[in-house]
Formats: C-alpha cells, sequence, structure tokens
C-alpha cells in the first residue's frame, strides 16, 4: 500500500511539473533528483570516502547546470574536466594505491552513468511537443513497471536474472513490455495523433526495454556493494536512484530519436 500511494503521489507531482512548471522550475527539480541520485549512489560505493562522495555529488550535479544553461554540446567536454578532477582527488588524498582505480572508476561512473542521462531530460522537454514527449516517457516505463511487478508475482515462473535481480521473472519482463505498448497506444491516439501507431508501437517497445535493462544496470550496482535499496527516502520505493534508474537510458535514446528522426 505504501508502495502504491508513494507512487501515485510522485507520478501526480511529477505530471504536473512537467505540464505547468517553468523551465528554471524544470531543471531545478531535475538537478536536485540528479544530486540526490549521485549521492545515494556514491554512498552506497564507496560510503567510506567521504572525499570522493562530495566530489563526485558535486562535479555530477553540475551537469545539469550546464544542459541548461550553455547546452547539451558541452558535457562531452565536461567530463574530461570531471575526469581530471577526480583523478587529481585520488592523487593527492587517496592513499590506499592498490584501490586507486576502482575508486576513480566508480567516480567517473557516477557522473556518466547518471547525471549525463538525466540531465537529458532537460533538453528533451525544451524539444517540439517536449512535454507530451516527455509524458510518453514516464507513461511507458511507469505501466512497464506496474504490469512487469503484478504479472511478474502473479504468475512469474521463469527467472530473468536471478543472480542480479531474484524476484524477476521473463514472464513480468513480458508482460511489462505489453503494459508499456498499451500505454503508448492510449497516449499515441488522445495526445500524439501526429504520429503513427506504428511508431508510437516501436518507441514503446525500445522504450521498455532499455528501461527494464537500467533497472537490472542499477540492481547489478546494488547487488555487488550488498544493499537492497539506494535509500530510504521514499517509502515503499526505497532512494532516488531506485525511482529513476528505469529512465536513466531510456531518457537519451528519446531524445536523440527526435533529434535524429523528427527535428
Amino acid at each position: 500500500m505504501k508502495r502504491v500511494i508513494t507512487g501515485f503521489l510522485l507520478g501526480s507531482l511529477f505530471i504536473l511539473l512537467v505540464i505547468y512548471a517553468t523551465a528554471f522550475l524544470f531543471f531545478a527539480i531535475i538537478a536536485l533528483i540528479i544530486s540526490l541520485a549521485l549521492f545515494e549512489y556514491y554512498k552506497i560505493t564507496v560510503s567510506q570516502d567521504k572525499g570522493l562522495l562530495f566530489i563526485g555529488t558535486l562535479l555530477g550535479a553540475i551537469v545539469p547546470v550546464i544542459v541548461y544553461f550553455i547546452g547539451l554540446q558541452w558535457i562531452a567536454g565536461y567530463l574530461i574536466v570531471a575526469v581530471f578532477f577526480i583523478f587529481t582527488y585520488c592523487l593527492l588524498i587517496h592513499k590506499q594505491l592498490v584501490s586507486v582505480v576502482s575508486r576513480i572508476g566508480i567516480g567517473v561512473l557516477g557522473i556518466a552513468y547518471i547525471a549525463f542521462p538525466l540531465s537529458h531530460l532537460i533538453a528533451l522537454r525544451e524539444l517540439e511537443h517536449g512535454s507530451l514527449w516527455v509524458l510518453l516517457l514516464i507513461l511507458i516505463v511507469s505501466a512497464n513497471d506496474i504490469f512487469a511487478y503484478y504479472i511478474g508475482r502473479g504468475i512469474g515462473r521463469h527467472k530473468l536474472s536471478p543472480v542480479v535481480s531474484p524476484n524477476k521473472t521473463m514472464e513480468g519482463a513480458l508482460g511489462g513490455l505489453i503494459g508499456g505498448v498499451v500505454a503508448a497506444i492510449a497516449f499515441q491516439h488522445f495526445f500524439l495523433a501526429h504520429i503513427s501507431l506504428n511508431e508510437a508501437l516501436l518507441l514503446a517497445i525500445f522504450i521498455g526495454i532499455l528501461g527494464q535493462t537500467s533497472d537490472l544496470f542499477e540492481s547489478l550496482i546494488k547487488r555487488s556493494a550488498g544493499v537492497k535499496d539506494s535509500g530510504n527516502i521514499l517509502p515503499g520505493h526505497g532512494g532516488v536512484l531506485d525511482r529513476v534508474d528505469s529512465l536513466i537510458f531510456p531518457i537519451p535514446f528519446l531524445y536523440y530519436y527526435l533529434i535524429i528522426f523528427r527535428v
């Protein structure tokens, strides 16, 4: 029940944010979400290294600022800057040389895996019909998650990835894809009539697969760190990273799809 109530409230608030928020407010909320997700990621991967936790979160939190004020074209160059600062930190501060390479990898991964993809949401909303595309994305991923959860619990028998996520099943994954397709068809009919039904179906399938893969990637990180949830800030859902993990790869996919084929 806590999971349902929290999910409903978060979904409703985000829909209102996407539709009515100014560009700056939307950016500020996304920047906050990215910062919290980064903090959780570094907390479960380098909890004993407070310096890397701080510098990684700070460097990652700058990414949405660059995207909003300067543009996406600058974030690739910024990654070089971020890598330099992480190397410098490890050179000057870190005392256990045997773990330096893994610490550098963890530091850079947080920025590349969380901050970069999620920051594309700011640019996605600024495109033509951007709010509708964002809502379509959220609807497909949410429907995917809901259908996969309940169908997996109801009839799931074959494990999808037993080592990384023992509770996920192939039946649940397929049910999630079907749920995403149904949601995309309904949204296309009422709000995105300017795109074809076939395009909506293809987007639903690709976004659904990427969303489920993104979820497994975060589970892989948590499993390797020996934790169940990235945090406990959201009742019934764990942490912020747990809630946005399924969006990490679908967001840039949809953005670049629109840039290449529709803009």
